[in-house]
């Protein structure tokens, strides 16, 4: 491993004195130092000097800390500050004592349904703020999630996520474990990728396992395309939640806001999640050192117990591993015994001597066992082939409104309860999901898996998926007068579609040259609200129709038409930057609007590639000039 960029007890920029070096990740050096001006810990993360070596690594970074400076969220790991010092760029974070929930599953223990809800709960609302600001993690994972000395979560990276992936040399099972399927075949991350990736870390949090499996960083990100989250019966009431949370398609999952908002209606209060200490002290950011037994993804090889068969003797003390359930400690105190015989005694099967039974009382015990065990045998084998379920066909649920099983009762839950005890008379087992659409009213059954008229066996769980309406949202009121650049984030962040095309233009004496003048749907009609997830079309201003002068001369009855406004020339802005465009066009009076790969890209393009028309064409004063840019 190469040198530590710092040693212990340097002084950064005179400020932060390093304490150790905690781990080296594929992204940074960490550190944790004392910042000597306010008297407290912090962790220090240097660029690694490969990636600090690329210009385009080193600007994102320093816009990232800027950027996540701002933030603040109750669980979200602050960023303090940033710097540079001998060339070496660093970032100064806030200091978490108590581990990572990577840690805590490491140690074998796993989260209840409640604590896995309020788990992903917190973690969610945490990525909706983050989203809303414009940034997205792409590499969430439960190294990521750490604990304060309280044990509450906080999202971590979010400077760091992501930095550099282009010129990593090489992917681990542990980079792809929590990766999404558009991640999988190529395309950047965005913000539903962050929730596909709560999903299945809740999913293992609270299940103990992961769903998709592989040996190679590609086979396990093949088992995710196009295919469904497992069920798992641990997961209970989180089943369906974390089902739409994982979609394949990120155009049909959940956004984290939502996601958070229906985990936090699993459980019945608003506390935080609070995670108690493994035990004994934990080092902080120990996920740059991963611990068994969570060294692989999926396929773990078999121990040699476990392949003969053969059960390793282990001492009750010490032991490792999976958490145990413990028994009350008055059952484990010695009650007073004859001399020389000091060895615990509990009042339980588990205590028998069985060496020192009669022969005729282990015969008992022994056929007794044989004839459990052939029992056992012979009903598992029975209801493999059947003999203990029925068939029957699935029946037809769409269409149905679920006001026909409302019952006596007046809480919301009540026409869903109605509805599972009607199917669990028919031996099935109901599972509901929610959808806006805007041909069913809200109530109306619109889909079910299996369908209708299936042949399915009693036990069988049957989807439904129940109608939430239509949904519709206002459109801010200021969109009039804005750019199609600031309008657009407005209209993502409400689940609309943003659509700005060069050909739609509209006169206007009022809105300025290039400014959008008209909202209007798909249809052409103007809008002040819409649907979810419909398209919402923005025209642009042309400008106040050009006046014309007529002068009439009496010997010649000709009539001339003489435009009003003056005709200026383009100017050449091929090769400049936003800035420099700004001052060029502002000189001529003339408006400008962008197309390219630059075109709408935060903070600012780079370069004119073209421009349309080209520089030296004659046009009237105010004219839009098309800038090609990148």
């Amino acid at each position: 491993m190469p040198a530590p960029t710092f040693a212990n007890g340097h002084l950064l920029v005179n400020r932060y004195r390093i304490q150790e070096l905690l781990g080296i990740g594929e992204t940074a050096e960490v550190y944790v130092a004392d910042d000597q001006s306010l008297q407290r810990s912090v962790v220090v993360k240097v660029l690694l000097p490969r990636l600090a070596g690329h210009e385009d690594v080193r600007r994102a970074f320093r816009e990232r800390i800027i950027k996540a400076a701002t933030l603040s969220h109750t669980h979200l790991a602050r960023v303090f500050d940033g710097g540079q010092e001998s060339g070496s760029i660093f970032m100064i974070c806030e200091y978490l004592g108590g581990g990572s929930l990577e840690d805590v599953l490491s140690s074998g223990r796993t989260l209840s349904v409640d604590d896995g809800a309020r788990l992903g709960r917190d973690v969610g609302s945490a990525l909706a703020y983050v989203h809303e600001n414009g940034m997205v993690h792409g590499a969430l994972s439960p190294s990521k999630l750490l604990l304060d000395e309280e044990g509450r979560v906080r999202v971590s990276d979010i400077a760091l996520a992501g930095i550099g992936k282009e010129h990593r040399e090489r992917v681990t099972l542990e980079d792809v474990r929590f990766l999404s399927p558009e991640q999988a075949i190529g395309d950047p991350a965005n913000a539903h990728s962050d929730v596909y990736a709560l999903a299945l870390i809740l999913y293992e949090a609270v299940t103990g396992i992961t769903p998709f499996d592989g040996v190679t960083p590609e086979a396990v990100l093949r088992a995710r395309i196009n295919a469904t989250l497992p069920m798992r019966p641990e997961l209970g009431t989180l089943d369906m939640v974390l089902a739409q949370a994982a979609v394949s398609d990120p155009r049909q999952r959940l956004d984290a806001e939502q996601f958070a908002s229906r985990l936090g209606a699993v459980v019945s209060d608003f506390a935080p999640l609070v995670i108690p200490p493994i035990g004994g002290e934990v080092p902080l950011l120990s996920q740059y050192r991963p611990s068994e037994p969570r060294n692989s993804v999926g396929f773990r090889p078999p121990s040699p117990d476990q392949i003969t068969g053969a059960n390793a003797v282990v001492s009750s003390l010490g032991r490792t591993g999976a958490p145990r359930h413990a028994r009350p400690a008055d059952e484990w105190v010695a009650p007073s015994s004859p001399v020389g015989r000091s060895r615990s005694v509990r009042n339980d099967f588990d205590d028998l001597e069985y060496a020192r039974l009669p022969q005729s009382r282990r015969l008992v015990f022994f056929v007794a066992a044989v004839i459990l065990l052939v029992v056992a045998i012979g009903g598992g084998i029975a209801w493999k082939v059947g003999l203990f379920t029925q068939d029957n066909s699935v029946p037809n649920f769409v269409g149905v409104n679920l006001s026909e099983y409302q019952n006596t009762s007046f809480t919301s839950s009540a026409p869903i309860n109605s509805l599972r005890t009607t199917v669990k008379a028919d031996g099935f087992v109901v599972a509901i999901k929610h959808a806006f659409s805007s041909s069913a009213k809200s109530g109306v059954i619109i889909a079910q898996t299996p369908a209708f008229n299936v042949g399915a066996k009693s036990g069988q769980v049957i989807t439904v998926t129940v109608s939430d309406g239509v949904q519709t949202v206002r459109l801010p009121a200021h969109l009039i007068g804005e750019t199609c650049r600031q309008a657009e984030p407005q209209l993502t962040r409400l689940h609309l579609v943003a659509s700005c095309p060069a050909s739609k233009l509209v006169s206007s004496a009022t809105t300025p040259l290039g400014r959008i003048a008209l909202v209007v749907n798909s249809a052409g009609k103007s809008i002040t609200t819409a649907l979810v997830h419909s398209t919402v079309v923005l025209e642009r201003s042309s400008g106040p129709t050009t006046s014309t002068t007529t002068t009439t001369v009496p010997s010649s009855v000709t009539t001339t038409t003489i435009a009003s406004q003056a005709l200026v020339a383009v100017p050449n802005v091929v090769g400049m930057n936003e800035t420099q465009v700004h001052a060029a066009m502002h000189t001529a009076g003339l408006y400008y609007t962008t197309t390219g790969p630059g075109a709408g890209t935060t903070p600012t393009w780079t370069k004119v590639v073209s421009e349309t028309p080209v520089a030296g064409t004659m046009v009237k004063k105010l004219s839009l000039v098309t800038l090609h840019v990148q």
